[in-house]
């Protein structure tokens, strides 16, 4: 930023006074803030985020904050015991976050920097546990807009074709991404070049911690992490049955293993998945435990939702993933109470092909050329956004995948569906906790558990 940039922040700062804000934390208790003329005061954003933090499960450790404006969020971290690393691009900020410190009491727990993402030589500190940002994409607050100087302007729009969270995204090495929860607060509506959705293409799993329609925009809190976190998958250039094989796998922790090749995959009631080179074929393996909140039928009918929306599918209850109503994959979930594990078979088609006669679709007409490798990162972490007990935030109950899998199977009936069970005329009205199908027949109600039992034609 130019000299005269700079001249004019101070210019801003010198002709007005600075705010006293009294700002209510999650506790109850209210930290008085003094907030100059160019810095960024905490509003229902701020609040947001901090309801976000408040879903955090782990003991206070380090926190990092980005753009930290006068201090708010890490003075509330600190205050619950947490050590702090604020930065901010605006020198009158990091002064403001200083002296708001001291006055709150908790100074010797936040080292603030004048410093932030895309500045030379900044780094996230190898010790960091949880990075915050609630990241630019706000005009000024009406009446507000003349208070604020270059330096905050330039603080509060996205920058750039990727958007900040790109440029972050793009940024982070191996050694930034592992054991990190990054937590940001996005505006989703109306669209900003910052999305939530780069970062589950990345291989980022996430959890959505708060959301509030703010005016005519809609923000939202969304945890980001590593799936399994320092747990690689493991590959084998060919197995008969990536099912079979995951059986050797640890018992502890997020087991993955994926095949180049497999030579018999099973599909429900013993039928075959076949498979060529390039497509996927994966089994996640996990502790029998995720089945104490969510029933078999409901965890099948999840993971087939979670693949559907990263992958830009459809569901077809209970485990058959279409595109254009032709399949293009399937999951399939077996339990053993001998090793105390939970099996999650999937196999994806990368291209569009005929098997035996029947058209069926690829990945490439949905997400376009990305290979096995790619496709298998993306799908990961979906499944682990929905089941993986590493991070430091709770898994969605039962009732959040019970409505998310509605919504995904929805897209498609939607777009007009013929179903019949036992060759009664059915339409499908909604998704038990069970996992089973309420339809609607003639003048009842069915509930339909068995997959024998119904046709559903698009």
């Amino acid at each position: 930023m130019g000299f005269d940039k700079i001249e004019r922040e101070i210019e801003i700062s010198s002709a007005s006074g600075s705010m006293a804000v009294g700002f209510e934390i999650p506790s109850g208790e209210v930290i008085e803030l003094t907030v100059p003329p160019t810095v960024y005061p905490p509003r229902r954003d701020t609040r947001l985020m901090l309801d976000g933090l408040a879903r955090l499960t782990c003991s206070p450790g380090h926190l990092v904050e980005v753009g930290c404006g006068s201090g708010a969020i890490s003075i509330a971290m600190a205050l619950i015991g947490w050590k702090v690393s604020a930065f901010d691009i605006n020198p009158i900020a990091v002064a403001a976050t200083r002296g708001n410190a001291i006055e709150a009491g908790v100074a010797e727990s936040i080292r603030v920097e004048e410093s932030g993402v895309g500045e030379e030589g900044w780094k996230i500190p190898s010790d960091a546990d949880i990075i915050i940002w609630n990241l630019p994409y706000l005009d000024p607050a009406a009446g507000e807009g003349a208070r604020l100087g270059p330096l905050e302007e330039a603080a509060l729009g996205d920058e750039g074709e990727l958007g900040w969270s790109g440029i972050l995204l793009d940024s982070l090495s191996e050694g930034e991404s592992r054991h990190k929860t990054f937590i940001l607060l996005f505006r989703t509506d109306p669209d900003s070049l910052s999305s939530p959705g780069d970062w589950g293409l990345k291989g980022w799993s996430s959890r959505r911690l708060a959301i509030e329609r703010v005016g005519d925009e809609t923000l939202e809190a969304v945890a980001f992490w590593r799936p399994g976190d320092s747990v690689e998958a493991h590959y084998l250039e060919e197995s008969y049955s990536t099912m079979d094989d995951a059986r050797e796998l640890p018992a502890e922790g997020w087991q993955r293993i994926r095949a180049g090749i497999q030579q018999s995959g099973r599909g429900r009631r013993g039928s075959q998945w076949q498979s060529k080179a390039g497509d996927l074929t994966a089994t996640w393996s996990l502790d029998q435990s995720v089945l104490n909140d969510i029933s078999p039928g409901l965890l099948q009918v999840a993971v087939g939702a979670c693949v559907a929306d990263v992958l830009s599918m459809d569901l077809k209850w209970p485990n058959d993933l279409l595109i254009d109503s032709r399949k293009a994959g399937g999951i399939l979930i077996e339990s053993s109470s001998l090793d105390g594990r939970v099996r999650i078979g999937i196999g994806l088609n990368q291209n569009p092909s005929q098997i035996e006669g029947r058209e069926v679709a690829g990945w490439t007409e949905s997400v376009g050329a990305l290979d096995d490798a790619s496709v298998f990162g993306i799908v990961d972490a979906a499944i682990a956004s929905i089941l993986d007990d590493s991070a430091p935030i709770a898994i969605p109950e039962s009732s959040e995948l019970q409505r998310a899998s509605w919504a995904a199977m929805s897209r498609a009936l939607s777009r007009g569906a013929e179903a019949t069970c036992t060759d009664l005329p059915v339409r499908i009205a909604g998704l038990k906790k069970s996992g089973a199908l309420i339809a609607v027949g003639g003048s009842r109600l069915i509930e339909i558990d068995d997959v024998g039992e119904l046709v559903i034609s698009f």
